[in-house]
């Protein structure tokens, strides 16, 4: 089961960009990257691409988390159960 959270996060990345670690009530801090994906969005409205990484977290926790390079925002978007 998932739970929809979308709130705007603080994170740590690495050289290549990657999550490494988010700020979400507490520091989680990311054990492995399960997953990632680009969406280009809807470019005729001026949605800029995203790039969503599902991750897991040192605590066992698997959360996704979503950057918008043109606007240099993460959010957190979904965390599982």
């Amino acid at each position: 089961m998932a739970r929809l959270i979308v709130q705007p996060v603080t994170v740590r990345v690495g050289p290549d960009g990657e999550p490494l670690a988010f700020h979400y009530r507490t520091w989680h801090v990311v054990g492995a990257i399960l997953d990632s994906w680009r969406e280009v969005g809807q470019w005729w409205d001026g949605e800029s691409e995203t790039v969503t990484y599902r991750v897991v977290t040192r605590s066992g926790g698997v959360f996704e988390v979503t950057h918008t390079p043109a606007q240099r925002r993460w959010v957190l978007y979904k965390a599982y159960d």
